[in-house]
């Protein structure tokens, strides 16, 4: 998963343009440090998350989530369209004028939240999903792997006894592994758990658990409203249109540009 945070490029929204934290990809290990990084070199702004995921990692999901909501930021489904400079484009120079490095359009059509994704999207202290968004849940896959991993250990003998002294890694190797397609029960008490802290029903465990790993369950935005997994309805473009920073007061992700923002 890569994270950005992108300006509006919405006509008329400057000089109070919303700003928001891009997240797109696969939730993988390494995804809560990068995204851990990213709130660092944001300070203390609010900006909410509009993710589209496949899923990934369930332990990474619940680890994102609960900086979301240790730093009380919104979430939302939803996708972002870059204008001038690309994520993966080389060279390309920030959006001078703009104070953001990258400026974009958010929106729901086409986005997608599934597997492990709905469980970082629960920690949002909002949560939208538009009904041109995509939601899913399925049975959790784990994978267990066998590693058989050789020594070299020196010892010495004490009072007749061998006593080790060091140990050396030689090798490791994958010997073998397996998969299930069924929740353990230690599994779903830590996700009831989890959901519970973050506000959100067990209904979301239920339908995991009914749904083969191979297939995956759409949820209807009024059943996520009644399962509490969003908390209004709506789509991304609540949290990110023009129209978010003309309430009175403005959203917290409406930052007004002014010329010393360059020079951050």
């Amino acid at each position: 998963m890569q994270f950005f945070v992108v300006r509006s490029g919405q006509t008329g929204c400057e000089p109070t343009c919303p700003e928001w934290i891009s997240a797109e990809g696969t939730i993988v290990d390494e995804t809560p440090a990068l995204f851990k990084k990213l709130l660092k070199s944001i300070g203390t702004r609010r900006l909410p998350i509009v993710v589209t995921s496949p899923g990934g990692d369930v332990d990474a999901a619940l680890a994102i989530g609960r900086m979301i909501r240790t730093r009380k930021l919104e979430a939302a489904v939803g996708k972002t369209r870059f204008i001038g400079c690309q994520p993966e484009q080389q060279g390309c120079r920030d959006n001078d004028g703009k104070g953001a490095r990258h400026i974009g359009i958010a929106y729901s059509g086409e986005a997608y939240c599934n597997s492990a994704c709905p469980l970082m999207l629960a920690g949002g202290t909002g949560r939208v999903v538009g009904e041109w968004a995509f939601l899913g849940v399925h049975q959790i896959t784990t994978t267990y792997v066998q590693i058989e991993t050789q020594y070299r250990a020196k010892y010495r003998v004490v009072n007749g006894k061998k006593k080790i002294t060091s140990k050396t890694v030689v090798s490791r190797r994958n010997v073998g592994g397996y998969k299930t397609y069924e929740m353990n029960k230690a599994t779903e008490r830590k996700l009831a758990a989890y959901l519970a802290e973050m506000g959100v029903g067990r209904a979301v465990i239920d339908l995991m658990k009914i749904t083969p790993a191979a297939d995956i369950r759409k949820i209807e935005p009024v059943a996520m409203l009644e399962m509490k997994l969003t908390t209004k309805l709506g789509g991304v473009e609540l949290l990110t249109s023009v129209e978010a920073c003309r309430t009175v007061p403005a959203a917290a992700n409406c930052r007004v540009f002014v010329m010393s923002d360059l020079e951050r």
